[in-house]
């Protein structure tokens, strides 16, 4: 089974804390990154939406752009022609993005990153010290904010390292999430116990399923049981089997 640190490398590439943490800080660096670049994509049917997509480096984070009530300034600055210019800000920092319209779906530009030092400051304090400005640029991409940190300490999975904070924001790993899963009757151990189980699409039902089977697992192995294809049914009959 993949680590959390590798988990989360794989996520960011594929893609792009217990005391509570503070409101917005207002200071930022912007000189942090400028080797940012952007891209829009066209949907891929005839009912979806365009899909911006920020590389740095060998990473890249993709956005649909009907998706996120923050990126509606992205939206209203593609309308228009020639050249455009927009800025995306979360609470770990924002990005500056200059570029060109150059025809129907082909707007392509650059960006700066600022990191908010409040932020990465509160990080630090909570032994989550980013390991480069791409962990930073990551975490603003994902969005991954002070209630999902806070949230996830307070069910008992605080994450333990910047890595694991983009891996639970880059796999929708959300304090209710973890919740549906703790109230299903699985102990998650860690962060990455929640994490491992949204890699494999473990739900709530998944878990009571396999409880009504007689299978009360830890997560360890309701995560190997999905890896290797365990439906509840397929676990209703070993049951079966063994009682007989």
């Amino acid at each position: 089974m993949k680590t959390i640190t590798q988990i989360a490398a794989l996520t960011t590439a594929l893609l792009v804390a217990s005391a509570s943490l503070a409101g917005p800080a207002t200071t930022a660096r912007a000189e942090d990154m400028s080797d940012i670049a952007w891209t829009i994509s066209p949907a891929n049917d005839a009912h979806g939406a365009p899909t911006i997509e920020f590389r740095h480096d060998t990473s890249n984070t993709s956005f649909s752009l009907d998706k996120d009530a923050d990126l509606g300034e992205i939206t209203t600055a593609l309308a228009a022609a020639g050249d455009v210019g927009f800025t995306l800000t979360r609470e770990a920092g924002s990005l500056s993005c200059q570029g060109k319209n150059a025809g129907p779906y082909d707007w392509r530009g650059s960006c700066t990153f600022a990191a908010d030092r409040g932020f990465e400051q509160e990080l630090r304090a909570r032994d989550l010290a980013p390991e480069g400005r791409g962990d930073l640029l990551a975490i603003t991409l994902l969005n991954a904010n002070r209630a999902l940190i806070d949230g996830l300490t307070r069910q008992g999975v605080p994450p333990e390292s910047a890595d694991e904070v983009i891996a639970a924001a880059a796999l929708e790993v959300t304090p209710d999430y973890v919740a549906e899963l703790q109230a299903a009757g699985l102990k998650l151990a860690k962060l990455d116990d929640a994490v491992a189980c949204r890699a494999l699409e473990v739900d709530a039902d998944y878990v009571r399923s396999l409880a009504a089977a007689g299978y009360h697992a830890d997560a360890e192995q309701v995560v190997a049981m999905k890896a290797v294809g365990v439906t509840p049914e397929y676990a209703r009959r070993m049951t079966a089997a063994a009682q007989n």
